[in-house]
């Protein structure tokens, strides 16, 4: 099996997308400003990205505390060794609500789930809805007392 293509940008296809990740900024004359094209090539290279299905759009970084969802926790998860196990554990993990990531890992577990909640009682409701899915043999979930760094930004490379 090979690996997906990866679509071609250039180097100002590259300024453009590092400007908006790293300063969250979607203003057309801004982003052109700061990487010295016109504002109609800002435009032109964004819809591009689109099409082309590298850009899928534009997410506000919120901050969690403000939101409500202060509560986040890794849970670790084993599942029964089977036929297409990885998607359909990893489908059901996906679907809950307060779930924001599903990772299929190597090693001793097989998924690693990020969880967002709002209170214990909402987390305890999450964690609840893992043991019930068929093919969730076990699940270890780390409560994380202090988020020491947490920026999405930093996970994308280009």
């Amino acid at each position: 099996m090979s690996a997906p293509k990866k679509p071609k940008i250039d180097e100002t296809d590259q300024h453009i997308l590092r400007y908006m990740l790293k300063n969250g900024e979607f203003n057309l004359e801004n982003i052109a400003q700061k990487v010295g094209v016109s504002k109609s090539t800002v435009h032109n290279r964004i819809k591009k990205l689109k099409d082309i299905g590298l850009l899928k759009g534009f997410l506000p970084l919120l901050d969690t505390e403000k939101t409500g969802n202060s509560i986040t926790a890794i849970a670790l998860i084993r599942a029964k060794y089977g036929p297409q196990y990885a998607e359909e554990v990893g489908r059901k993990l996906s679907q809950i609500e307060g779930v924001w990531a599903v990772y299929f890992v190597l090693g001793e577990n097989d998924f690693v789930v990020l969880v967002r909640a709002r209170t214990k009682d909402e987390l305890e409701k999450v964690i609840e809805q893992f043991t019930v899915i068929d093919g969730v043999e076990r699940s270890n979930t780390a409560f994380a007392l202090k988020i020491i760094k947490e920026d999405p930004r930093d996970a994308f490379r280009i």
